[in-house]
């Protein structure tokens, strides 16, 4: 009886711990609106890093790297932990590996922007950029992107960023494949540099990985794959 007593009370506590982190994991409506609700004492700060930053961020973020190693040194002598915490990343990776540091840190009040920047600049919301030039800091422009779906039947387009796990160990798999599959043209699109087609393409999660047959967008999936469940689907696309 004891014994179930016990199970009982960690699963109650199990389940309390998800509910307030959950509460803190706001979508980007109520992420925007919390914002608003502590304009004052809203500390906004965006986890990326320094280029990331530069090419756009939300308006009145500071940034604070978290892949930076004096992180916690330099989030201590910035942050007020009297005062709520936003916290956003590109995808919301980042962001909420930093909002769990920053509350071992002793922060209780940290707010996790799901979807991080990429769902904020597709769902067409305000932001600021340091970029002194008009066009975007990408690898490929819309103009670009088109001539090569134009010129090709079959485009397999990877979205991928420099700091993504999942993207690198994709990587010598996509390769293989463009090898032995002539007939498909690999993209790799770095989704931050080219955060303009990102946005065309709705990517909120990275890797993202999309097809274009004869022009047209068929097929996307998002996350790690296996080898051969990426070939299937390419073989079914002949």
């Amino acid at each position: 009886m004891k014994r179930f007593l016990i199970i009982g009370f960690l699963l109650f506590v199990s389940n309390v711990f998800a509910q307030n982190k959950d509460k803190y994991l706001l979508s980007i409506n109520d992420f925007e609106a919390k914002l608003r609700e502590n304009t004052g004492i809203a500390q906004l700060v965006d986890v990326r890093t320094p280029e990331e930053y530069m090419r756009g961020h939300l308006k009145r973020a500071i940034n604070l790297n978290f892949n930076d190693d004096n992180f916690e040194d330099i989030v201590k002598a910035k942050l007020d932990k009297t005062r709520p915490v936003f916290v956003y990343c590109f995808s919301g990776r980042r962001s909420t590996d930093a909002a769990a540091f920053l509350r071992d840190l002793g922060y209780k009040e940290v707010y996790d922007m799901a979807g991080g920047f990429a769902k904020w600049t597709s769902s067409s919301k305000p932001y600021a950029s340091d970029n002194t030039t008009t066009q975007p800091i990408a690898a490929f422009t819309l103009e670009n992107l088109d001539r090569v779906v134009k010129s090709n039947s079959l485009v397999l387009i990877d979205f991928y960023a420099e700091w993504c796990g999942p993207c690198k160990k994709m990587n010598p798999i996509l390769n293989r494949i463009a090898d032995q599959n002539k007939n498909v043209k690999l993209l790799k699109i770095d989704a931050e540099k080219s955060d303009n087609i990102a946005s065309v393409f709705k990517v909120e999660e990275i890797p993202t990985y999309v097809i274009i047959k004869n022009g047209r967008q068929v097929w996307r999936s998002v996350g790690e794959m296996e080898e051969a469940e990426l070939k299937e689907v390419l073989a079914k696309m002949k």
